[in-house]
């Protein structure tokens, strides 16, 4: 969702107090405590998260409510708790819970942990032919600027380093790159901004390919979907309208392709390359 398929949270944690936390795209506030709390936030609606802390340990519980199998990772780092690292890589099933990770604090000691994650549709890794030409996925009549390109600095690193962005204007058609199932979608967010608090907040589909990769069409417009899980559409058939929703400095479309990995980090982006009208573009 991926999606941006990526979320984060990060909690602070010392002795018998809380800090505010931040859930990659929602900040709430966690009031000073000294017994076991439980707090539950949902991602994009659907991936639910339960923490559970008191002043010697916390617990990270996760459930899928997607109606497909997804990949959950999650990278956590602490201070005086055991395990201080973990990097765990999580299958679900629709509808399954699972805990993510469970510390305990050293005696007598402040302590505090944070940590990121990210989520991906399928729970198989798969390969990409590097040989497949991609449409460009708004019409060819049209060009748009790229206001962002792979390795950006804003957003495109990491597993997202082959992602790329086109500002256009909210509204803008637009198509498949290549031909495949709709898997998922969503389609009531309306707000957006270049703050995490609205990473919660956009607007996608997922494409599954016949190789099992997922075109990821990211920040499209409240109500702008105009296909529905299960539909398979052609290459270069509307499938939705740009927008501004979610993590997003400015109207524009974010596109990537990417696949499920069973090791590290939920998944990975592929460079892929784009049929023009003179030449094929890389994003590489």
């Amino acid at each position: 969702m991926v999606l941006r398929s990526t979320f984060s949270q990060k909690t602070i944690f010392f002795k018998v107090a809380f800090l505010p936390f931040l859930l990659i795209l929602l900040s709430l506030a966690v009031p000073l405590l000294a017994y076991a709390a439980q707090r539950d936030s949902c991602f994009i609606q659907h991936l639910c998260l339960t923490t559970i802390e008191d002043n010697r340990s916390a617990q990270l519980l996760v459930r899928n409510n997607f109606d497909i199998p997804i990949r959950v990772s999650v990278n956590m780092t602490g201070r005086n708790v055991a395990p201080s690292k973990a990097l765990n890589n999580i299958p679900l099933l629709p509808g399954e819970t699972k805990e993510v990770f469970h510390i305990k604090a050293k005696r007598g000691k402040s302590w505090r942990y944070t940590w990121t994650s990210e989520l991906h549709p399928g729970l198989s890794e798969v390969q990409h032919n590097e040989d497949i030409r991609y449409d460009l996925p708004f019409s060819s009549k049209k060009t748009f600027p790229i206001s962002q390109g792979p390795n950006g600095s804003f957003s495109h690193y990491g597993v997202n380093k082959n992602a790329i962005d086109w500002a256009m204007p909210i509204g803008t058609k637009i198509l498949a790159a290549r031909e495949g199932m709709v898997i998922g979608y969503r389609e009531n967010a309306r707000a957006g901004g270049p703050l995490a608090k609205f990473k919660s907040e956009q607007n996608y589909i997922w494409i599954q390919h016949n190789d099992r990769t997922i075109g990821q069409y990211l920040h499209l417009k409240e109500n702008g979907v105009t296909v529905e899980v299960g539909d398979y559409v052609e290459r270069g058939q509307l499938i939705g309208y740009s927008g501004n929703t979610g993590y997003s400095a400015a109207p524009h479309l974010h596109f990537h392709v990417s696949g499920s990995q069973e090791q590290g980090q939920a998944f990975r982006t592929f460079p892929i390359l784009f049929k023009t009208k003179k030449s094929s573009a890389k994003t590489k």
